[in-house]
């Protein structure tokens, strides 16, 4: 569910000014390794609840999906584990890719990455698809990477400017 918050406003010279309002994620893979979060990430997550709008797709291949998100605190999103890379390109849509930053690593999170305002692409433990990679504005070393960016919003500009 969407609620009301004042949209981040990043402008990247050479480029666009953006206004972000959404952080869409992938679960497995991204914010965690084999259904479990990955150090660091709650704490982060919590910070960022109060200027995004954050959703977590997901398929809950290891069922964590609803304890994670009491934890969290969050939108998950469910999807179909066979259609993945559309579900997700439907929901940005939904929820508006001009005004959205989304975070994965996997061939289904191809998509979301190419068609957001700005798509991190995550290469951590569980690696990345070499596809997520080239439909990426940025690439990371790890999730915490990717959050810390948006909660320091100088260094996307710094990744991203011309």
């Amino acid at each position: 569910m969407k609620t009301k918050k004042r949209p981040l406003e990043i402008t990247i010279p050479g480029r666009m000014t953006l206004r972000i309002k959404n952080l869409l994620l992938d679960l497995n893979g991204t914010l965690g390794l084999d259904g479990h979060l990955l150090d660091g990430v709650k704490e982060r997550l919590f910070r960022l609840r109060d200027s995004f709008n954050i959703y977590i797709m997901t398929a809950d291949t290891h069922g964590t999906a609803k304890t994670l998100k009491k934890q969290l605190g969050v939108q998950f999103v469910p999807m179909e584990k066979d259609y993945g890379m559309i579900q997700k390109l439907e929901f940005l849509k939904h929820i508006g890719e001009e005004s959205t930053v989304t975070i994965g690593n996997g061939s289904n999170d191809v998509l979301m990455l190419k068609e957001a305002a700005i798509g991190i692409c995550v290469i951590g433990r569980e690696g990345a698809s070499w596809e997520a990679i080239q439909n990426s504005d940025v690439i990371v070393r790890d999730i915490n990477d990717a959050l810390e960016m948006l909660l320091n919003p100088k260094r996307v500009i710094a990744t991203l400017r011309r």
